[in-house]
């Protein structure tokens, strides 16, 4: 990595220690040949090692063939040009992020169900045994009363229903997707979510409990509102629920220990014949 000392361009990193050069090392050439590393192993080895140039093997003087400390003026450029580089950066990013903003990207632990009764729309009602909580074990359940509507069944809730297991989830899809509770049809599939706005601007989330997206989500897990509504990702969880039974050919049989004790109590799922 040798650079004359009168190169322009920046320096990207010291060649022995791989540590990028510091704003004091800009100018610093220790030997007569041009090679340039950072003081720090300059001084290493000329006190406990050879004392030799790593590329021409010329002992190294008590002082630098070429240093020229920045002026404050000099520091200041190159800190506006640095800042401005981040800039750039942080905008080209979020430039090529804008067309998430659009995407939704399924979970396989997530199922999202509609048509939810008002005596079902309780977090702690859907995680019993003889509900949501007999395929799995579940991390988090959400009501959204927000997209309730009223129509010929009266109206009805959503919930987003986090499973432990994506297999959990798969199998809580396939046994609740169109029965009928408290006379109201079901629907269940897998839950999607969407990218964060601070993500998509390359900035740092603020919210510590925030539940969308900070990272890539799965390409093969990613659609548009417009495929969505096209049905796209119903595609997508065909095509797991195939995976999954070449896999495990017995999955949607419940896991040990979730029957409920008080079956005899409760009103069992029914599921629709439409």
């Amino acid at each position: 990595m040798s650079r004359s000392p009168n190169a322009k361009e920046d320096p990207v990193e010291c060649p022995l220690c791989m540590e990028p050069l510091e704003i004091d090392d800009i100018n610093f050439f220790p030997c007569t040949c041009g090679y340039q590393i950072c003081q720090f192993c300059w001084h290493r080895i000329r006190t406990a090692e050879n004392g030799l140039c790593p590329a021409c093997r010329k002992p190294y003087s008590e002082d630098p063939a070429v240093y020229k400390p920045l002026s404050q003026e000099e520091l200041q450029r190159i800190k506006n040009d640095k800042k401005q580089k981040q800039n750039e950066r942080k905008q080209k990013i979020s430039e090529n992020r804008k067309h998430l903003a659009t995407v939704r990207v399924v979970q396989k632990n997530l199922v999202f169900v509609v048509g939810l009764s008002q005596r079902l729309a309780d977090p702690e009602v859907l995680k019993r045994p003889e509900y949501f909580g007999k395929y799995g074990k579940i991390h988090k359940v959400v009501i959204n009363n927000s997209t309730s509507c009223a129509g010929s069944q009266g109206p009805r809730a959503s919930a987003y229903v986090t499973y432990i297991r994506s297999e959990d989830a798969l199998r809580a899809m396939q046994y609740v997707n169109n029965v009928v509770v408290d006379g109201k049809t079901l629907k269940a599939s897998l839950g999607t979510t969407k990218y964060c706005s601070y993500f998509l601007k390359n900035m740092q989330c603020t919210k510590p409990d925030c539940m969308y997206l900070h990272g890539l989500g799965d390409e093969a897990a990613s659609f548009t509102k417009e495929e969505i509504q096209a049905g796209k990702h119903q595609e997508y969880e065909w095509k797991l629920l195939q995976e999954l039974y070449k896999l495990n050919p017995n999955f949607l049989q419940l896991p040990t220990g979730s029957v409920d004790k008080n079956k005899n109590k409760v009103t069992p799922w029914q599921r629709c014949d439409t």
